[in-house]
């Protein structure tokens, strides 16, 4: 890998500078009530140096899901290969996304509760970018599952369709978590929502010899 040079270095320290702050302003304040000017003055830049970062506030906050998504992405891939079984991945998925959700929780709650708001997503490109990474999720679902009805470890049903079923119940229980006023951590449901996935929620009456 090319090493950066000093210029290239400080240019990065100070667009992560401007990425950090803004992440805090939008999670205390939201979306909307945060302005470009706050985020200038909190990172202690000009205007002028802001813009040549960032063009509008939307492409910073989009900037922030995108990069949290290449990292919750990275940190999942990591988890999933240290395993053979595809149910042990799919363990170390759930596991590893409602851990990194549960440290990130009033962040993404701004854009859970917010993106209705958003009407220039439909204008822009940010919009696709996040429909290309979730697609990219079902993807990483699915290829665990195909790999899992290979391995007879999974019922060889439609692979496409198991992964967007397992992906709703993931982001419901992590939907509903960030929104409601709960005291019990995130952690504390990932059981559950396992028990669910592999031995569904039928009581099995077997019949006695």
């Amino acid at each position: 890998m090319e090493k950066m040079g000093r210029r290239e270095r400080e240019r990065q320290a100070r667009r992560q500078e401007i990425l950090d702050v803004a992440e805090k302003l939008f999670a205390q304040k939201g979306f909307f009530k945060t302005t470009l000017a706050e985020i200038a003055d909190a990172s202690e830049f000009g205007m002028a140096t802001l813009y040549q970062f960032f063009p509008s506030k939307e492409e910073i906050y989009f900037t922030l899901i995108t990069e949290k998504t290449e990292q919750l992405f990275s940190l999942i891939e990591k988890a999933v290969s240290r395993f053979d079984s595809s149910m042990d991945k799919l363990k170390a998925l759930v596991t590893t996304a409602f851990n990194f959700f549960e440290d990130h929780r009033d962040f993404f709650k701004i854009f859970i509760s917010e993106r209705s708001g958003f009407e220039w997503m439909a204008k822009e490109d940010l919009g696709l970018r996040i429909n290309q990474l979730y697609e990219r999720y079902l993807m990483m679902l699915q290829n665990i599952i195909e790999e899992g009805i290979n391995r007879k470890e999974i019922r060889p049903l439609n692979p496409a369709e198991i992964a967007y079923g397992l992906a709703g119940m993931i982001n419901s229980f992590i939907f509903q978590w960030i929104l409601k006023p709960v005291k019990r951590p995130l952690k504390s449901r990932i059981q559950n929502l396992l028990t669910m996935l592999f031995e569904g929620i039928a009581i099995s009456h077997k019949k006695n010899a």
